[in-house]
C-alpha cells in the first residue's frame, strides 16, 4: 500500500498518476480535491496531461504530471 505526506492533512493512500482514471478524486495539500475529468498522454507517455475539475470552484484546469508520480487519492480502491 503506498501512500504519501500531504500538508495540513498527514499521510493518505495514494497511486501513480498512470493508474488514475476518469471520475477518480485527486486529494492535494491543505484538503484541496480534483476530479479527473480528462486523461491525455504525451506521444512518449512518459508525462500525462490531466483535465482537472476543481471541487472548490468547479473550474476544469489542465495540470501536467509524471507518469510515475505519486498522487493521494480520496476513493482508493
Amino acid at each position: 500500500e503506498k501512500s504519501i505526506q500531504l500538508q495540513g492533512i498527514g499521510k493518505c493512500p495514494a497511486i501513480n498518476t498512470a493508474e488514475l482514471q476518469i471520475g477518480d478524486v485527486i486529494v492535494w495539500n491543505f484538503g484541496y480535491k480534483s476530479q479527473v475529468v480528462g486523461i491525455h498522454p504525451t506521444k512518449s507517455g512518459k508525462q500525462i496531461n490531466f483535465d482537472l475539475k476543481s471541487a472548490e470552484d468547479g473550474v476544469v484546469r489542465t495540470r501536467r504530471m509524471g507518469s510515475n508520480r505519486l498522487v493521494a487519492i480520496e476513493n482508493i480502491k
